[in-house]
């Protein structure tokens, strides 16, 4: 059933208009607070990007600082290579055969010594001589054995096992008695070596 309207067609209209404005008025109003709220975030995002900018560059600062410290260290360092090379040349030195009596004293009874090679770094070089052996031992006990013993040596320093693996005496006369580990080891000799 239609309602029937007795109010004249311009009240109606009046009406009608002041519904239209009331709520444009509260459009407005959420859209100014929305405005408000967006400008304060993107007001706090910008705080977050000066601050983080001004800690950048304090860090600049920093880091030359760092950098300064780093130099110096450098510069140390050189200072201490001199002193060491310096060192070396007054560091007593020793003989291949003193090398070699040394190494010979080390090795137990059972081990058979195959080869020994003498490495000499040139004469400029930093590097220290290094003294290669192959040799053959009943187990890898004894093997360990004489890498302590080499190890323990004034003379000799920083003893490596670079191989070990069975060994039968097969080429040999007696191969049931010639079994057991051939080895490689490295160990560095602690002194210059003399010529």
């Amino acid at each position: 059933m239609r309602e029937l309207e007795f109010l004249p067609p311009d009240y109606i209209r009046a009406r009608f208009q002041r519904r239209i404005g009331f709520i444009r008025s509260w459009l407005l109003l959420v859209m100014g607070l929305a405005m408000t709220l967006w400008s304060l975030q993107m007001g706090l995002g910008v705080r977050g990007a000066r601050a983080e900018l001004q800690a950048l560059r304090g860090t600049g600062s920093a880091v030359d600082a760092d950098l300064q410290k780093v130099q110096r260290l450098r510069q140390e360092a050189r200072h201490y290579d001199r002193r060491i090379d310096f060192l070396q040349t007054l560091k007593s030195s020793v003989t291949a055969a003193d090398v070699v009596a040394a190494i010979t004293g080390l090795l137990p009874e059972s081990v058979q010594l195959e080869e020994l090679y003498l490495d000499r770094p040139d004469a400029g070089a930093r590097q220290r001589a290094t003294v290669r052996l192959v040799g053959v031992a009943p187990s890898e006990t004894v093997v360990m054995e004489t890498l302590a013993a080499l190890e323990s040596s004034p003379v000799l320093d920083g003893a490596v096992l670079v191989q070990s693996k069975p060994y039968s005496g097969a080429d040999l006369a007696e191969p049931e008695e010639a079994a057991g580990r051939r080895f490689v080891l490295e160990v560095g000799v602690v002194s210059p070596l003399k010529e």
